[in-house]
């Protein structure tokens, strides 16, 4: 058996098990701030409105690609936020392509949760420190492969 931990020690500071922790974590500090704004709202459902805020017209697919996400975890989080009044869905002219936009609701829940994601925000700001420019810098880096 001690032999097998050796074995595998290495992974225990493996890049990607790292970074998937860091987020969870960062998600959950966003997550306890945006709560105080009243909205049952995450950090993963907000990226995904301020997405849809930035852009006039995309189809799912191009949508999953931006976020860098999985389509079918794209349509369970578009399902949610659809049911919240959110966004709103339509099809194309030819009834074929299917778009998704930030509905009116949902702009004026991203200026609700704004206050809350500003200290979410500023709180990861402080526990990066003087580390922030070249976390962000890889970040960008990691995200445009």
């Amino acid at each position: 058996m001690n032999s097998q931990k050796e074995k595998y020690s290495e992974l225990i500071d493996c890049l990607c098990t790292s970074l998937r922790r860091s987020a969870r974590n960062i998600s959950q500090i966003y997550s306890e701030h945006l709560q105080q704004s009243g909205e049952k709202i995450n950090a993963n459902q907000v990226s995904i409105l301020v997405l849809l805020s930035q852009i006039e017209k995309e189809t799912i697919s191009e949508l999953s690609n931006k976020l860098k996400m999985e389509r079918t975890t794209l349509t369970r989080n578009l399902k949610v936020l659809d049911k919240s009044g959110w966004i709103k869905n339509y099809s194309g002219t030819d009834g074929r392509m299917k778009f998704t936009k930030l509905s009116k609701r949902g702009n004026q829940v991203l200026g609700k949760i704004l206050p809350y994601w500003k200290q979410a925000q500023n709180k990861t700001k402080k526990i990066l420190g003087d580390d922030l420019k070249l976390f962000q810098d890889n970040l960008k880096k990691i995200s445009n492969l």
